[in-house]
C-alpha cells in the first residue's frame, strides 16, 4: 500500500542518510546487516527451487569483504573469496552427494551479487567527499524510481520487459532517466562534486544500471514465483527489493570515479 511505502520512506531515508553521514564503523555495520539479511532472503527464495545455500561460508566471505573495505581492499577481496570458496569445497566433500555443481555455483554467485556489490557502499564512502557521493548515488536511484513511476503511470504504453516485469514501460524508463538527470544537476548546483561532463555520464549510467538491477531482481523473483524477496520493510518488501538498483549501480559508480573522475 502506498501509505506504508511513504511511512517507511519517511523513517528509513533520514536514518540511512544519518548512517552515511557518520560513515566508518556505523556504515560498515549497517551494510553488513543489509548484506546478511539480503543473503538470507535469497536463500529462502532459492529454497523454493530446492537449491541449497551454504549461509555460513557465504556470510564469512561477505564479512571479510566489509572488513577489507575498512582496511586494505585490494587483497581482502581475494582473501574473502578464497576462504569462502575453500569452505564451500570442503563442504562439498563432507555433504557428498547432496551438493550439486549448480549449488556451488549459486553460492559463489550470491557472494559476488550481494556481498561484493553492496560492499561498494562502504568503498564509495571512503573516497574523498564520499558522504556526498553516496547521497548523490541514492538521490539518482530514488529519483529514477520516482520519475519512472509517474512517467509510466501517465504516459506508459510500450512494455519494457513484459516477461520479467509487466508493469514497467519504455516511457517510464525514459522518464526515470530524465528526472534523475535533472536531480543530478540540481544536486551538483548546491554541492559541486563532479564536472558537468562526468555528471551527465554518471547520472545516466547510474539510472540505467539501477533499472537493470531492478529488472534482474524481478527476473529472480519470477523464477522462484514470489512477489517480494522479503517483508522486513513495510510497503517495500525485502532488502533485495529496496536495494536491487544499488547492487548494480554502486560498483559501477565506484569504478567510474576510480578510472574517469
Amino acid at each position: 500500500m502506498l501509505w506504508l511505502r511513504i511511512i517507511s520512506a519517511i523513517i528509513g531515508i533520514p536514518l540511512w542518510l544519518g548512517i552515511i553521514y557518520k560513515g566508518g564503523l556505523w556504515l560498515a555495520v549497517a551494510t553488513s546487516v543489509l548484506i546478511i539479511i539480503g543473503t538470507y532472503e535469497f536463500k529462502v527464495m532459492l529454497a523454493k527451487k530446492n537449491i541449497k545455500v551454504l549461509l555460513v561460508p557465504v556470510i564469512i566471505g561477505e564479512l571479510l569483504f566489509i572488513y577489507g573495505s575498512l582496511n586494505n581492499w585490494s587483497y581482502w577481496f581475494s582473501f574473502g573469496m578464497g576462504i569462502s570458496l575453500l569452505i564451500i569445497l570442503v563442504l562439498t566433500i563432507i555433504k557428498y552427494p547432496n551438493l550439486k555443481l549448480e549449488d556451488i555455483a549459486i553460492n559463489i554467485f550470491m557472494l559476488i551479487y550481494i556481498g561484493w556489490s553492496l560492499t561498494h557502499i562502504v568503498l564509495l564512502r571512503n573516497i574523498f567527499m564520499g558522504n556526498l557521493i553516496l547521497i548523490y548515488l541514492f538521490a539518482i536511484i530514488w529519483s529514477t524510481d520516482t520519475g519512472a513511476y509517474f512517467a509510466g503511470r501517465f504516459f506508459g504504453k510500450k512494455k519494457l520487459a513484459p516477461l520479467v516485469s509487466p508493469k514497467k514501460t519504455v516511457e517510464g524508463s525514459i522518464g526515470g532517466l530524465i528526472f534523475s538527470t535533472f536531480v543530478a544537476f540540481l544536486f551538483n548546483t548546491f554541492v559541486h562534486i563532479f564536472s558537468s561532463q562526468f555528471l551527465i555520464i554518471s547520472a545516466l549510467t547510474i539510472s540505467i544500471m539501477g533499472q537493470i538491477g531492478d529488472l534482474v531482481e524481478s527476473s529472480f523473483k519470477r523464477f522462484v514465483d514470489v512477489k517480494d524477496s522479503g517483508k522486513i520493510i513495510p510497503g517495500h518488501g525485502g532488502i533485495l527489493d529496496r536495494f536491487d538498483s544499488t547492487i548494480i549501480s554502486a560498483p559501477v559508480l565506484f569504478y567510474l570515479i576510480l578510472f574517469f573522475r
